[in-house]
């Protein structure tokens, strides 16, 4: 496992600063990075991905859409999303510009066999919610101010690299999801999914095969195989240690591939980037990529150049 550094590009009006990814040869685990934008309202534009999300605000205040849901953020706000979950920031009030500090963690960081500590049962916050759960952290509740601190020492560990600090964010991240299992109140009691070591290095299997094969025409029985269980079986293992289906990942896992192409401003077709991601035409493409993103790929290669 090692971690990376990226230090700024923009994206439209909205700059990422400060990007660490902690990694292993399957790609990124986690990314730690900021998200700044100058006031005003903004268009709609919902989007989700296969990583859970932990986020905090240092400065700023405005307005969080989250589904058919509203929520006002200020400075010191903490909101939680799962995969799959649609969100954004729609209004950004003030003369002070927003400064957003973002956790995205892959479920198999936390649940992954080579853990001896760590399994699914720590991810109850994003797979297990009542109906008492908000995505903003109630702000009279003690612990909150403590999962600041706790994220923003995840963020020193990663800036710092001080020894063994790849060990010491993730006890940073465990502390936090055993807190936002025990002190808010959001958890179903008695409903975590636990599964064995071995089934869990299954998975991974099934994951790294994936992942290796996302340009080609991957089958259902192919990747079941992998992880030598059933269809069906592989499909309620994987949707309940990832949040999403096994297409769901497959889809978004294509479109980060083509993000990064369009990123790296490439000079190619759009049909020619579909075809490198595993689209076989441009219609799947940008059906794909605007139901991950918001938008289309053409839109998202606009404002790249903005």
């Amino acid at each position: 496992m090692f971690f990376t550094l990226q230090n700024i590009f923009r994206r439209g009006a909205e700059m990422i600063v400060n990007e660490y990814h902690v990694e292993d040869e399957s790609g990124v685990l986690l990314r730690l990075f900021h998200s700044t934008v100058e006031s005003g309202k903004r268009e709609n534009r919902e989007h989700h991905h296969i990583q859970f999300e932990i986020s905090l605000f240092k400065s700023g205040g405005g307005r969080y859409t989250v589904g058919n849901r509203t929520y006002e953020f200020q400075k010191g706000d903490v909101f939680l999303f799962s995969t799959h979950e649609q969100h954004c920031i729609t209004e950004i009030r003030g003369g002070e510009p927003m400064l957003l500090m973002n956790i995205q963690f892959e479920p198999r960081f936390i649940w992954s066999a080579n853990n001896e500590w760590f399994d699914s049962r720590f991810l109850g916050i994003f797979f297990n919610r009542n109906d008492s759960f908000e995505n903003r952290l109630d702000r009279q509740n003690p612990a909150t101010a403590t999962i600041c601190n706790l994220m923003l020492q995840m963020e020193n560990e990663m800036s710092e690299k001080k020894s063994e600090y790849e060990l010491m964010t993730k006890v940073l991240l465990l502390h936090i999801l055993v807190l936002l299992m025990r002190d808010y109140g959001y958890v179903q009691k008695d409903a975590a999914y636990r599964l064995d070591k071995h089934s869990r290095k299954q998975m991974e299997q099934a994951l790294a095969y994936i992942d290796a094969n996302l340009t080609e025409d991957v089958s259902l029985e192919n990747i079941a195989a992998t992880a030598s269980m059933s269809r069906s079986y592989f499909c309620t293992v994987f949707k309940k240690l990832n949040g999403i289906t096994v297409w769901e990942y497959i889809t978004a896992r294509r479109v980060e591939s083509a993000m990064k192409i369009l990123r790296d401003g490439e000079d190619k077709t759009m049909l020619s980037v579909a075809c490198e991601c595993g689209f076989n035409n441009t219609a799947n493409f940008n059906r794909a990529f605007k139901k991950v993103t918001g938008i289309t790929p053409s839109e998202y290669r606009h404002r790249l150049e903005e």
